[in-house]
């Protein structure tokens, strides 16, 4: 893995839709391994539904991680 995009959140569906969509557009060299990891730290909303949605279009992995905090979703 060369690239690996880390984002990390927490009910915020609306931006990580708006984010992930920017990311489909990105021009990637074709020889470069990358990945875009989401992170859902217990989120309530649609962060799930959007990365399924997304997820198609992009090499995404998403973990849910229930414990709440900054911390715990990085590590």
């Amino acid at each position: 893995m060369d690239v690996a995009i880390i984002i990390c959140t927490y009910n915020r569906a609306d931006n990580l839709r708006r984010t992930l969509e920017v990311m489909c557009a990105l021009q990637v060299p074709a020889d470069l391994q990358w990945e875009v990891v989401v992170v859902d730290n217990n989120s309530t909303d649609a962060t799930r539904a959007v990365c399924v949605e997304v997820g198609g279009r992009l090499p995404l992995r998403y973990i849910f991680e229930p414990r709440q905090g900054k911390s715990h979703a990085l590590n």
